[in-house]
């Protein structure tokens, strides 16, 4: 049988969502439907996440349910918005440049572009603009006039 400690141990992934109407932040489980809280700032965004995890998880184990193991996923559908702009994800950004996501967030920390949300870095167009790559080779010599 499961205990606390093992679903403790295990590595879910959560997500933290900005409140732009209310203020604070809204954290869910992907893997874990019905696990959600609230924070009031970004610094009790992981103390919060893990209060819920462990609140709901002690209920699971309590009623003899199930616990789903943590799963790889895409970002569910979510609509992402930094000042009312929808964001990007990283992955997403890297599929239109056709560059790795390790490109992409090198080229973000370069230039000091991009919103985090946990550990995750997304994207406005203005961003993906700015982080467009150059064309590639040596720039070309200004004619001497």
């Amino acid at each position: 049988m499961v205990t606390i400690d093992d679903v403790m141990a295990r590595n879910y992934t959560f997500i933290a969502k900005a409140d732009l109407e209310d203020g604070g932040w809204i954290v869910m489980y992907p893997d874990l439907p019905g696990v959600t809280t609230q924070a009031e700032t970004y610094e009790e965004v992981a103390t919060m996440a893990r209060d819920s995890l462990r609140a709901w998880a002690e209920a699971q184990i309590e009623d003899g349910r199930p616990i789903p193991e943590p799963g790889d996923f895409e970002i569910p559908e979510w609509t992402w918005e930094a000042a009312g702009e929808p964001l990007q994800t990283t992955a997403e950004v890297a599929r239109e440049f056709d560059v790795t996501p390790r490109r992409v967030l090198a080229l973000a920390r370069d230039r000091g572009i991009g919103h985090r949300f946990g550990r995750t870095i997304m994207f406005t167009r203005k961003d993906v603009e700015r982080l467009r790559p150059g064309p590639a080779g040596r720039p070309r010599k200004a004619a001497l006039g």
